[in-house]
């Protein structure tokens, strides 16, 4: 067999699986992973997590992306607009589950189920009351 799989090659270099999927899906790694690859990920896995190194690769983003980053999850392009929808709503507007998900499939073309559309809201109401403001509440 030649190369390492991609579950067995995140363990070695202590990354997320997620990471070197998503890796591969970019066309950065091959799967299986080459062994040029592996000591690539090597050097990743030393700096991955590291405060300094991410500061520095924030720094050039605005001041507003990079907190949008900090605050908001990993969201699908339909899930982001439904948060926006959610964020744009005027003060005491009362916006419906049925509503976004209609907006959603018209606009994009794309299904968001109401379990989905829930998470959504709940993260939009934390930004609104400023809960995701706080990052220690956030890790609790």
């Amino acid at each position: 067999m030649q190369g390492t799989p991609i579950k067995l090659a995140a363990q070695l270099v202590e990354l997320p699986k997620a990471v070197l999927s998503r890796l591969h899906r970019d066309g950065v790694i091959t799967d299986p992973v080459s062994d040029d690859d592996l000591r690539g990920l090597v050097l990743l896995g030393h700096v991955w997590g590291k405060p300094w190194y991410a500061r520095r690769m924030l720094a050039p983003l605005s001041k507003d992306y990079r907190r949008k980053l900090l605050l908001e999850p990993d969201l699908s392009r339909a899930e982001r607009y439904a948060l926006s929808c959610y964020l744009n709503a005027k003060k005491g507007t009362r916006v419906y589950t049925r509503d976004i998900i209609g907006r959603v499939r018209h606009y994009l073309g794309a299904n968001l189920s109401e379990e989905q559309v829930k998470k959504v809201r709940t993260i939009a109401y934390d930004i609104r009351r400023g809960k995701r403001l706080d990052f220690r509440e956030a890790k609790e």
